[in-house]
């Protein structure tokens, strides 16, 4: 790992997956700036003192990609700082098939499940992230974090695509994806032991609990094949301004 970023220790208590891209190079030299930008799961189970934390941070800016099945199972608490929320809803398919397969015992469809959602994401939500590159451009509120339900998924790949548009190395960008299988690894235990409780096999449920090089690359090569690459997808399909970007979030 060559992201000073990665593992440092958790922000809050209760959401494990909080965490800055503060401090990670990116173009020309310059790096991100510290305390403006977040990525994170949901906030429904953080404590008082994580809300205290996030409103000394003067967290302003909401952008959410859960669905609003996913906001009514586990709103997030109220952070009294933050003046608007963004919903970019992007629906979380995998959860309508997970519990079948886990409880037909079908390893194979599970291992296959996030290799198929990040492919579906790419060829369908498109818009979802020029929206939040629309919003990245405007002069929106800051500090900022953006979440989905775990923080992994639909928040990793706009993590991936808002680094690349920074001008972070490829390397750096696959520490700050990974880094979610150190900091969510004591949950996806909690949850399968929740499962194995219940009579069915929860290490079933390891592949959508954590990050893969394979659900990445899924993506990537979805890219690859109709835009070229990654770095022009973020331009041409996506709206992504590196150069505004750059001026706005990153400093020497």
């Amino acid at each position: 790992m060559n992201n000073n970023n990665v593992y440092k220790p958790p922000i809050l208590e209760g959401q494990h997956n909080f965490r800055g891209l503060g401090g990670i190079p990116g173009a020309g030299g310059m790096k991100i700036r510290e305390g403006i930008l977040f990525r994170s799961g949901d906030l429904h189970s953080i404590t008082d003192q994580d809300l205290k934390i996030l409103e000394e941070m003067n967290i302003s800016l909401n952008i959410d990609f859960r669905s609003k099945r996913e906001r009514d199972f586990r709103p997030n608490r109220t952070i009294p700082t933050i003046r608007e929320v963004r919903h970019l809803e992007i629906f979380d398919e995998p959860r309508d098939k997970a519990a079948r397969y886990v409880e037909a015992g079908n390893a194979k469809e599970l291992d296959q499940l996030l290799v198929d959602e990040y492919t579906r994401i790419i060829r369908t939500n498109k818009q979802e992230y020029r929206q939040f590159f629309t919003i990245l451009q405007s002069p929106e509120l800051m500090p900022l974090f953006f979440q989905c339900s775990a923080g992994k998924d639909r928040t990793g790949l706009a993590a991936l695509f808002l680094l690349t548009a920074l001008g972070v190395e490829r390397e750096l960008i696959l520490d700050d994806y990974y880094a979610t299988n150190h900091y969510a690894r004591a949950h996806a235990t909690e949850i399968i032991g929740l499962i194995n409780k219940k009579g069915y096999k929860g290490e079933l449920m390891l592949p959508l609990l954590e990050v893969r090089p394979e659900y990445l690359a899924a993506g990537i090569r979805e890219i690859e094949v109709h835009s070229g690459s990654l770095e022009k997808f973020v331009v041409s399909e996506l709206g992504a301004d590196p150069s505004f970007l750059r001026e706005k979030f990153l400093e020497n």
